[in-house]
């Protein structure tokens, strides 16, 4: 397959700011439906929200374009994966050079361990979300990270999760 060095990846991670896009109701019920299964067969959509196969395709390239989809993703399980620790850890910095903020973010984002970050306003500057084999092994990580930066984190608190009651469903702050 040849690289197309001019095409947009196919996910690209973070918020991406930009006008609103104009959902009818249309889309709100194609919205409602990925969310559901966004495995489902163009012919079962079409069936779900009441459009043809081609109009279904060509809305879901319309949402794609406008970067309202960005991704089609597997959720997965992962305490059966072999990472049942899931943990929250906000982060405050003290006086980041911007040179050493991109340092501690390029070394996160290189850790397989920590599988979500954002930059905050307020007390917090960072939340991460940290997954672990075992509280062992979770230690070990935020030791890690702590050792790798002590001149620049000032402080840090974790948040255990002990169960997950509903996983990103942002599609319903439009179709619901």
């Amino acid at each position: 397959m040849k690289s197309n060095s001019t095409k947009t990846p196919l996910y690209q991670p973070g918020i991406i700011y930009s006008k609103p896009y104009p959902f009818d109701g249309y889309d709100k019920k194609l919205l409602q439906e990925l969310d559901k299964n966004a495995r489902q067969s163009l012919a079962d959509l079409s069936k779900k929200v009441g459009l043809s196969r081609d109009a279904i395709r060509h809305r879901i390239q319309k949402l794609i374009n406008a970067k309202v989809i960005v991704a089609f993703k597997p959720i997965y399980n992962t305490p059966n994966m072999g990472f049942p620790i899931i943990n929250y850890v906000f982060i405050a910095l003290y006086n980041p050079t911007e040179q050493r903020e991109k340092e501690f973010i390029k070394y996160l984002k290189s850790n397989k361990h920590v599988t979500y970050i954002a930059s905050l306003i307020g007390k917090w500057d960072y939340i991460l979300d940290i997954m672990a084999e075992n509280p062992g092994k979770f230690d070990k990580i935020i030791k890690e990270i702590r050792h790798t930066f002590p001149d620049l984190i000032k402080d840090y608190e974790v948040y255990g999760v002990v169960q997950e009651y509903e996983y990103e469903e942002i599609g319903k702050l439009v179709y619901q």
